[in-house]
């Protein structure tokens, strides 16, 4: 592989990702790690990634926003609590099995609604989303679904479409339900926490363009809170987790682990 070449990969993988560390360009390019740091040396001098401790990041295209320090990116995210994300998809699931229009968003969590979105059954279900990672996935695995991105311009940090185009792409549409996850929900304060300003106004939009609105969250969100406040919990429609459809009254024993759950 010639150099340039090898360079440009590993800077199309720090923008689409918006970081990398060197470990992962070992293995991607199969090179040394002097190699990669050199080329990563030549990137930073550039002004095209800005180096930090075991690998660089992105300054080139969006990502480079004020995040909440906690926020990972997607990446990242996928590998933490991948059993409870898939429990609460699956709940999410049953609640909606008959719609005809979803909004999904560009969570983690709700990423593995892949797995679990039933078949349309000779139904036109239409399902939107602004996640890139989302999108392909449902295109590659389900044939029965009509899938659509939403406008707006791509985040490299959390491979969603974002800022005012998205939003606006939204029309006039309305959808049976929107599927929406979050950083963290502080029960007392029955207060609902996203990573970034953004993030908050896609998902008001989201809420805004749906007749029912689902909440779905592990019950490692319940108690954190987060830089950027959503909305508050009653304002969604269901609230759900990998123990069920639960009231905002028992997330804070269900985090305690007893296990109560109650119907909304």
């Amino acid at each position: 592989m010639l150099i340039e070449d090898r360079r440009r990969r590993l800077l199309d993988a720090v923008n689409a990702k918006g970081s990398l560390t060197v470990a992962e360009a070992e293995r991607s390019l199969a090179v040394s790690r002097m190699t990669v740091h050199r080329d990563l040396d030549v990137l930073a001098a550039q002004g095209l990634v800005r180096k930090v401790h075991g690998g660089v990041v992105a300054v080139s295209q969006r990502g480079a926003d004020l995040f909440d320090p906690r926020a990972r990116p997607f990446e990242e995210r996928m590998s933490l609590a991948k059993e409870s994300k898939r429990a609460v998809c699956r709940n999410v699931a049953q609640l909606v099995g008959r719609a005809n229009t979803l909004l999904l968003d560009a969570s983690t969590t709700v990423y593995f609604m892949s797995e679990v979105l039933p078949t349309s059954e000779g139904r036109d279900v239409f399902v939107v989303t602004g996640s890139l990672p989302l999108f392909t996935e449902l295109v590659r695995k389900h044939d029965g679904l009509r899938v659509a991105l939403h406008g707006g311009e791509p985040h490299a940090r959390t491979g969603s479409l974002v800022g005012p185009l998205a939003v606006s792409s939204l029309g006039d549409m309305r959808f049976d339900y929107a599927v929406i996850s979050v950083l963290g929900v502080v029960e007392e304060e029955g207060a609902v926490y996203v990573s970034n300003q953004e993030e908050t106004e896609l998902k008001r939009a989201y809420m805004r363009h749906a007749r029912k609105t689902i909440l779905a969250v592990d019950s490692t969100k319940l108690g954190v809170s987060g830089a950027y406040r959503l909305g508050q919990l009653d304002e969604f429609d269901h609230v759900v987790t990998e123990k069920g459809e639960i009231a905002p009254t028992v997330l804070e024993p269900l985090k305690k682990g007893n296990g109560a759950v109650a119907r909304r």
